[in-house]
């Protein structure tokens, strides 16, 4: 009798951290195929008809994960739904919170010790039972939680060292209104003006220490 074995689909741009992820969850008794951007998780997911599937969100140019998930859930809500990604929450990559399905997981990648929490969390969203522990993106404690979206994308073009003029055309606003939204940002972060700082580097190592910097979404 030939033994089953649930199917997921690792979907990861980066090499090595998606074969570390696919071996974690094979040595957990399931089988297992990857890919690296959003057309080849297409291509696998509708080869597969996967039980469920672990999501980077941030897959380089193009595609994020959420645009996958919602391409998933168009067609079946039968696959179950991982998201493993570096960023405390869907905010930075322009969705709100309800971009995760309610019986979906959110994994914040710094707040893993181990892939335990992986193969748990892959458990929970199979069965539909704990997933509230899962869900990191709804943790009051999560970096930069207190920022507005507005705040949150200001922010990731301070990061990207863009010019106030530069954010004014990149969020199709005035100047003044961006100088104003630049401001209320840096006094949600708590970073005053002084001549002993830059506070723009400041706040772009903020971002930079919250998200990572392999981080590339935008909003």
């Amino acid at each position: 009798m030939v033994e089953y074995k649930r199917s997921v689909v690792v979907v990861e741009d980066d090499s090595f951290l998606r074969s570390l992820i696919a071996d974690a969850i094979e040595a957990a008794g399931f089988s297992v195929s990857t890919a690296p951007n959003a057309a080849d998780a297409r291509r696998v997911i509708n080869a597969i008809d996967p039980d469920a599937v672990v999501l980077d969100i941030d897959l380089g140019n193009g595609l994020t994960g959420f645009d996958i998930a919602d391409s998933i859930r168009s067609q079946s809500e039968d696959t179950s739904i991982v998201f493993l990604t570096a960023l405390p929450d869907p905010r930075f990559a322009g969705r709100e919170n309800n971009a995760v399905y309610k019986n979906a997981a959110y994994l914040n990648k710094h707040l893993l010790e181990d892939t335990d929490t992986l193969i748990a969390a892959l458990e929970a969203v199979l069965t539909e039972r704990s997933i509230s522990a899962f869900r990191h993106h709804e943790d009051e404690n999560r970096p930069l939680a207190h920022l507005s979206r507005t705040q949150i994308q200001v922010l990731q073009l301070l990061a990207e060292g863009k010019t106030n003029q530069q954010i004014a055309d990149a969020r199709k606003r005035s100047l003044a209104a961006t100088e104003s939204a630049i401001t209320r940002t840096l006094e949600a972060l708590q970073i005053e003006s002084s001549a002993d700082i830059n506070v723009r580097v400041v706040a772009a190592r903020e971002y930079m220490t919250s998200v990572g910097t392999h981080s590339r979404e935008r909003t």
